[in-house]
């Protein structure tokens, strides 16, 4: 009893530290891998780190800083073995577009304070949304809005890079204000530096091209650190990093007021849901490889403890990345040690390496970002939704166009608004369809799909593709009322074809009393068929099942049919048997 007890409480626990499973059933013959691949995941994360935090807008060095508390928060309570979260391109120009406004005139400190007070919100809120089990959420955020999004902020990026790759100070955030101040200030442009860039850039390109698996941001730093201090870049004009500072960051929350928290929360909501949804999609995409599951309660409770690792070290928002979780794979990582082990490595990196990276070109950042940006731009997906649906083609475009136009934040929330819209005029006015037998195919099938099929003359079967509710009831009905009002010959029976409607609320129980009513007076016969256990319980408790008939219920269309051809051949054999003008009555169809 007390062995049960103990395993049952343990499974509790690991049930809420995953990392603690892992630890418990590692295999010693996994270590060799996962040394490597944490190597392997060092290498990338020292220029990447250094790149995104100049573009979340705090000191380079921050983003080492996000890099390691997101590693170990993530592998101590995330799902999967091997994501690899940290800082990344989309949410580190998130956070510059959310803080910015907020920090104007602060000066830099308060820049950072802001940055590292966003990733404790976003934290918490990812917690907290996880515990609640609000992983549906990342439903909410469509493939194709995400790839607008991503589309967008990879244009963005570029254009905040291009200053530094010209050798030109601008101060506009905007997209295309800072197009135009780089236009108005190109003759003050340091040609060295953009030569620099240019050759960095294109090498950098070409090696993601022909040698993916090469960490051609670590070369780049390597090289060019090497080449800065030898012949001093810095005496012609070519702005570098400058001092690093050394040792690790302090643990705990820095000074801020909740007015600043309160002012941050929309964009942590926002940065939130976008951080949660690309991180599920990403871990999905990979998991189909490895035939995992992906539990999205669970990585957001996993990104919630990254987060607010990352903040209480005066790191900023972290998400999951693509590439390096594309690298870790590649390199046979095969649990979360592998984040552990680099962010040991960083942490030997701060503490005495940093001084090593002085010289290094701030133009070399900005090569890896615009390199990294270039390459989330996805042109053949956008095209794909535009073959297959130009509503949600629109839908990215809108996205793209917000971002670059309004900003990211305000871009994402007009496109998810979007979406929402889309949804509720789906819902509200779904697919429906007249039913008909069509020779050569089983079943009953859409009229409309199918020219040569046949209907029988007196009787409707109609087929609503949704559940029935406040939203679409009227739109039922008024569908209904359309097609007894057209309908070529006098309907004697509606018969609803009900497996699509899994669902029924009040106000479209109203709406079907009042259509069986309107039915009556006008003698017809309201029938259906296909209703789900679920759906006659709620018909019954409402009453309609009593008000339509039990007997009008049927469990298949061809029964319903059935049944109103047989009533209709009792009908005929009475007629005939009143005599002529009994049949004569009905041909005018006055009965």
């Amino acid at each position: 009893m007390m062995k049960k007890s103990t395993e049952s409480a343990l499974r509790i626990i690991e049930t809420a530290i995953p990392g603690l499973r892992i630890a418990r059933t590692y295999r010693r013959s996994w270590l060799r891998a996962d040394l490597f691949a944490g190597v392997t995941i060092f290498a990338m994360l020292v220029p990447q780190g250094m790149a995104y935090g100049e573009l979340a807008g705090v000191a380079s060095v921050v983003g080492l800083y996000t890099a390691i508390g997101a590693l170990i928060g993530y592998a101590i309570f995330g799902s999967s073995r091997r994501l690899m979260v940290g800082p990344e391109s989309s949410s580190a120009l998130l956070v510059a577009t959310a803080v910015a406004p907020i920090a104007a005139g602060g000066g830099p400190l308060r820049f950072a304070i802001l940055a590292s007070l966003l990733a404790l919100l976003v934290g918490v809120i990812a917690l907290v949304a996880g515990l609640a089990r609000f992983g549906f959420l990342a439903d909410f955020v469509s493939k194709p809005i995400l790839i607008g999004y991503i589309t967008g902020v990879a244009i963005v990026m570029i254009a905040g890079q291009l200053g530094k790759l010209f050798g030109i100070k601008i101060a506009s955030e905007n997209f295309f204000q800072m197009i135009g101040e780089l236009l108005t200030n190109l003759g003050q442009t340091n040609v060295l530096t953009l030569v620099i860039g240019l050759v960095l850039l294109a090498f950098l390109i070409m090696l993601h091209r022909f040698a993916p698996k090469v960490p051609g941001g670590l070369i780049v730093v390597v090289v060019m650190t090497m080449l800065s201090a030898l012949i001093q870049l810095d005496k012609y004009g070519v702005t570098v990093v400058g001092p690093i500072p050394s040792g690790l960051p302090q643990f705990g929350l820095s000074d801020f007021s909740f007015a600043d928290a309160w002012k941050l929360l929309p964009s942590a909501l926002i940065l939130t849901l976008i951080v949660f949804t690309d991180s599920v999609l990403t871990a999905r995409s990979f998991a189909v490889k490895q035939g995992e599951k992906v539990d999205a309660n669970r990585e957001l409770i996993g990104l919630g403890a990254a987060n607010i690792l990352s903040g209480c070290i005066q790191g900023f928002p972290a998400s999951v990345s693509q590439s390096r979780t594309a690298v870790n794979y590649a390199a046979g990582g095969k649990t979360q040690l592998v984040g552990i082990v680099a962010a040991a490595l960083l942490v030997v990196f701060l503490l005495w390496f940093t001084r090593l990276l002085e010289s290094l070109p701030q133009v070399a950042l900005a090569a890896i970002i615009i390199a990294a940006a270039i390459n989330l731009i996805e042109v053949k997906p956008l095209y794909k939704i535009y073959r297959v649906r130009r509503v949600e083609f629109f839908l990215a475009l809108v996205t793209l166009v917000g971002v670059l136009s309004i900003g990211i934040l305000a871009g994402v929330l007009i496109a998810v608004l979007l979406a929402l819209l889309v949804v509720i005029s789906r819902i509200s006015r779904p697919h429906d369809a007249v039913l008909g037998l069509v020779e050569g195919v089983d079943g009953y099938q859409d009229i409309e799909a199918y020219t040569n099929s046949e209907t029988e003359p007196g009787l409707i079967v109609y087929r609503f593709d949704a559940p029935l509710f406040f939203a679409n009831a009227n739109y039922f009905l008024s569908r209904v009322q359309e097609l007894i009002a057209t309908a070529e010959y006098p309907i004697k029976w509606m018969l609803i074809d009900a497996e699509a409607i899994i669902d029924i609320d009040v106000t479209a129980a109203e709406a079907l009393s009042t259509l069986q009513s309107e039915l009556e007076r006008k003698g017809i016969v309201l029938v259906i068929s296909r209703a789900s256990q679920p759906l006659q319980e709620m018909l019954k408790r409402a009453g309609l099942t009593e008000r339509i008939g039990p007997e009008h219920f049927y469990p298949t269309v061809r029964t319903g049919v059935q049944a109103f051809l047989e009533q209709q051949d009792d009908q005929l054999g009475k007629r005939i048997e009143e005599g002529p003008a009994s049949l004569a009555h009905q041909d005018d169809g006055t009965s």
